[in-house]
């Protein structure tokens, strides 16, 4: 018992926090942005040392107040790419997830039903852009002299462990989602990687429990102003992070994940025996327990795209305007919203689908056409709910995450377009938090989440709202 730095590498941020185990509260919430840019036609790429850098960055303001602290546990992005040489530095940028280049050779994995079938029954991961197989398979087909010098290819999450510690393994609660990991037996599938992109076992780091730590590099406790000694937990996935942040059981509940991208998944005790869908995923959480569900490109994100390209009014102002208006509601009259800007990956993957508007006449308000932006976003998650709650044995709860939740106007809509009861634990940094009490052990996390329980909202669905959704949805899905 103590305190303890939970440190949630993102996709476009870095969030740590500290956590009082004895006190059970957050004592500090920090973060530090970081870019995604593009190198090409659908081709995104992030700065390692601009990660790196803001990961000690936001560590060295927790350790300039808290300089001893118990443990730094880490939880990351899934699905990055990073290649590096015999010194182990970066080679190149980090290929995140969303990137697109490996689309090809996903559609050539596709033509092979045995092997799409055999790389979601054993990796858990349908044949998706999203993942490092696809990635180095374009890397052996379009640039092999990278995977040839590279000494290592690894993780963003395995990357800063190193620099942390001087140690580089890959935990295999991440490298679960790089495609070609057995979720079973929790072994490097070397012979598929092999075989499809000419990437020899030594390339790839020892894989290593969660659980696994060592201690800060004296020059890292310096730059970060941690004591020296200080322990790093490899930790988890952010995936797994945000479901048990969230408050989720196993076996029993789902998660909707609404940030950037948006994620709807469940905590499982098993992988499916069958996938309800083919864009159905099943990660592990560490050597007992799974993470299953369906993950789509199209989420917050797309909300930022409208705002930035077509409103005159910033995201507050437009909010409001929503809240202002929520019950001014006429199926007739609403805007039909299909929020596909970028690549969709459920049911399966659809590089041909495009975001679109229907039923834009002569009165439809500024505030019309922005709630529907919100409502396709929510939409679009209501038939991947409707796949996603059949993967646990039972769906008692629904929990809610993410940056979106922190609009009320969010969760209020999503508890209606899918007729639940949602609970939301915190609105603070809830993975990071995740990311501890899985360290912590589950009867730390429910005694936490009792401490915590001042701080949890339950949206009921609305019934004036539930009726007009539902034949909303009925006219979004038609048109799809």
């Amino acid at each position: 018992m103590g305190t303890y730095v939970g440190v949630d590498i993102g996709t476009t941020a870095v969030k740590v926090i500290l956590y009082d185990s004895e006190a059970l509260k957050v004592l500090l919430d920090v973060s530090e942005p970081y870019d995604v840019f593009t190198v090409g036609p659908s081709m995104f790429e992030q700065d390692p040392f601009q990660i790196e850098n803001a990961v000690f960055k936001a560590l060295k303001r927790v350790g300039e107040k808290f300089h001893h602290v118990d443990a730094i546990v880490l939880d990351s992005m899934l699905h990055s790419v990073l290649f590096l040489d015999e010194n182990f530095q970066p080679m190149g940028n980090v290929i995140p997830w969303v990137d697109e280049r490996s689309i090809p050779q996903v559609l050539q994995v596709k033509k092979d039903r045995e092997l799409t079938k055999f790389l979601q029954n054993t990796a858990g991961c349908p044949s998706n852009f999203a993942y490092p197989f696809f990635k180095l398979m374009w890397f052996a087909q379009n640039q092999p002299e990278k995977i040839e010098r590279a000494c290592k290819i690894v993780s963003i999450k395995d990357y800063i462990f190193y620099r942390l510690t001087g140690t580089l393994v890959s935990d295999i609660s991440v490298a679960s989602g790089t495609g070609f990991l057995d979720i079973h037996r929790k072994v490097w599938l070397t012979d598929v990687l092999k075989a499809l992109a000419n990437v020899d076992e030594s390339k790839l780091p020892e894989l290593v429990s969660p659980r696994f730590a060592k201690e800060m590099t004296e020059e890292m406790c310096k730059r970060t102003e941690f004591a020296k000694g200080t322990i790093v937990f490899v930790g988890i996935s952010d995936a797994a992070a945000s479901s048990i942040g969230s408050g989720a059981n196993v076996d029993d509940s789902v998660t909707i994940s609404s940030s950037s991208s948006a994620a709807i998944r469940s905590i499982v005790s098993e992988p499916p025996k069958d996938y309800p869908s083919p864009g159905v995923w099943c990660y592990v959480v560490d050597e007992d327990y799974y993470i299953s569900g369906v993950a789509t490109s199209n989420g917050g994100i797309v909300f930022d795209w409208y705002v930035k390209l077509f409103s005159k009014y910033d995201h507050a102002q437009i909010i409001k305007s929503i809240e202002e208006n929520f019950y001014n509601v006429d199926v007739s009259r609403a805007v039909l919203f299909y929020p596909f800007v970028f690549s969709e990956r459920f049911p399966e993957l659809d590089p041909k689908l495009s975001a679109k508007f229907l039923n834009l006449r002569g009165d439809t308000t500024e505030w019309m056409v922005t709630r529907s932006v919100l409502e396709g976003i929510i939409l679009n998650l209501r038939r991947i709910f409707d796949v996603v709650k059949l993967v646990p044995k039972r769906c008692d709860s629904v929990y809610s995450t993410g940056g979106l939740t922190r609009a009320d106007i969010w969760t209020k809509m999503l508890a209606a377009v899918i007729n639940q009861r949602i609970i939301v634990q915190s609105k603070r940094q809830g993975t990071a938090l995740g990311a501890i009490w899985h360290l912590l052990g589950e009867d730390h996390r429910k005694k936490s989440m009792e401490a915590l329980k001042d701080e949890l909202e339950i949206y009921e669905p609305d019934e004036r709202l539930v009726p007009h959704y539902q034949k909303l949805y009925e006219m979004w899905k038609e048109k799809l």
